[in-house]
């Protein structure tokens, strides 16, 4: 990874995305200091257990909050997607309107 692509990575990042995880970060550490310090787990292996739990849980949630394209299939009536040509007589400025003359439009 380039220094200049690594740097509009870096830009992408939402300041209070990066925020929210930290703040995150510092309640699970709080968390398991204070489960270690009270005892609140009677041996190495309930903790190793609920350490697993805990990692198996992040684990199937992260995938979930990926980024989804946005899809626009809910087309009513005579109107549909541009095709290629359109959109690019459209970009010229050499796109004319659709005819109207049989259209209506109801109240």
């Amino acid at each position: 990874m380039t220094r200049r692509s690594l740097l509009e990575a870096i830009k992408r990042v939402d300041a209070l995305v990066v925020l929210l995880v930290a703040a995150l970060a510092a309640l699970v550490i709080g968390a398991v200091y204070a489960a270690l310090y009270f005892g609140w787990f009677g041996s190495p292996w309930q903790f190793a257990t609920w350490l697993a739990i805990c990692v198996a849980f992040l684990a199937v949630g992260v995938p979930a909050v990926g980024h989804r394209m946005t899809r626009h299939t809910n087309v009513h009536g005579s109107a549909r997607p541009a095709s290629q040509d359109e959109a690019r007589k459209a970009a010229r400025g050499d796109a004319g309107a659709s005819p109207m003359h049989d259209q209506t439009f109801e109240d």
